[in-house]
């Protein structure tokens, strides 16, 4: 009996060793990097720390590039990419130093092979990106139905203005990225004419039914109704009155749930499928999927579902919106490496092709 209780804890031991081992492989990744400093006469030790930290800093580059730029804008990321990388260096768990010296260029020179502990590290630079108002906002769609075709365009223009100014993109439906959002308008304008002692009288109402509607999956996310009435017979002045007014409304109230909803997704695992056109050999759909699993560092799981000379399909655990895998795919080697060219991002499908 003792010997099979043994034999039992030997196989659970083993076991939880290869979880536990399996685990570490999927929340790590090692990679190689230097770091250089300019030599500080009298003080080796403050020049050796700067190079390491510079090397540090590259580390978590490399892993995190592609995901920082396929989160925050241009401009943005130019301004804060030292500090975020800088910031995130404590991420690396354990670190090899593999040389250091002077280097051809008179510069202090060290190299590093350094365990970055991936999930944490999103973690982190999602919550500096965050807290310092970086974040790249949201892709959106509008959709607006109106009874009167003039209410319908100004209501367009006033709610793409607003959300230009506010930092989000606006797009139709013609581009190749769909967006994560679709912001649905429906507006009427109703206008009954009374007569007071002989004066005719016009009184106009505009009721605003507003919904933000998650691309993938339709979920209302946000939802508001807005009304107002004018009286008046210049029917394009009180339009641009009354629409000016309820947008003004409408967004204060929808604006902070959209931003919430898409930050809080972004700390959730989501299933994507990625297909993908013209991978010639099932060898290289097998090399395509370890390069991705590389490249991308918001990728929990890679699985290729089915294979074809003309279209295989992965079945992908992201970290993020479909449109930031795409962003996050295009920022890294990947592109290069296999010639890809996008074909569509639609709902939670991405479909590229190689070239």
């Amino acid at each position: 009996m003792l010997q099979k209780f043994t034999l039992f804890g030997k196989i659970v031991f083993v076991s939880f060793l290869i979880l536990l081992l399996f685990s570490v492989n999927t929340q790590a990744k090692i990679v190689t990097a230097k770091g250089i400093s300019d030599i500080v006469e009298g003080k080796k030790a403050k020049t050796r720390s700067i190079a390491l930290n510079n090397a540090k800093r590259s580390a978590v580059e490399q892993v995190a590039g592609a995901f920082v730029q396929s989160r925050s804008t241009v401009n943005d990321f130019v301004i804060a990419q030292d500090k975020i990388y800088s910031s995130s260096s404590g991420n690396i768990s354990t670190y090899t130093i593999l040389s250091e010296g002077i280097n051809d260029f008179g510069a202090y020179e060290v190299e590093i092979e350094a365990n970055v502990d991936v999930q944490e590290l999103l973690v982190d630079i999602k919550k500096i990106l965050k807290v310092n108002g970086w974040s790249r906002k949201p892709r959106i769609t509008l959709n607006v139905k109106s009874n009167n075709a003039s209410l319908g365009n100004t209501l367009q223009s006033l709610f793409t203005s607003r959300l230009n100014k506010n930092g989000f993109e606006v797009f139709d439906n013609s581009k190749k990225v769909k967006t994560g959002f679709v912001l649905e308008i429906n507006a009427d304008l109703l206008t009954n004419h009374s007569d007071y002692q002989g004066i005719s009288i016009a009184s106009n109402s505009l009721s605003m039914v507003t919904h933000v509607t998650r691309t993938d999956d339709g979920q209302i996310i946000a939802s508001i109704s807005q009304q107002d009435s004018k009286a008046g017979s210049n029917l394009a002045k009180i339009i641009q009155q009354l629409s000016a007014k309820l947008v003004r409304k409408s967004w204060r109230g929808l604006k902070n749930e959209i931003l919430d909803f898409w930050q809080e997704e972004q700390y959730i695992a989501r299933s994507i499928y990625l297909n993908v056109e013209q991978l010639r050999t099932y060898q290289q759909a097998k090399s395509f999927s370890q390069s991705l699993k590389q490249s991308v560092s918001g990728l929990l799981a890679v699985e290729l579902s089915e294979f074809s000379p003309e279209k295989s399909q992965y079945l992908l655990k992201y970290k993020g919106w479909p449109e930031q895998l795409y962003d996050e795919i295009f920022a890294g080697p990947l592109k290069s490496e296999f010639q890809l060219e996008l074909i569509s991002v639609n709902a939670n499908h991405v479909t590229l092709r190689i070239n």
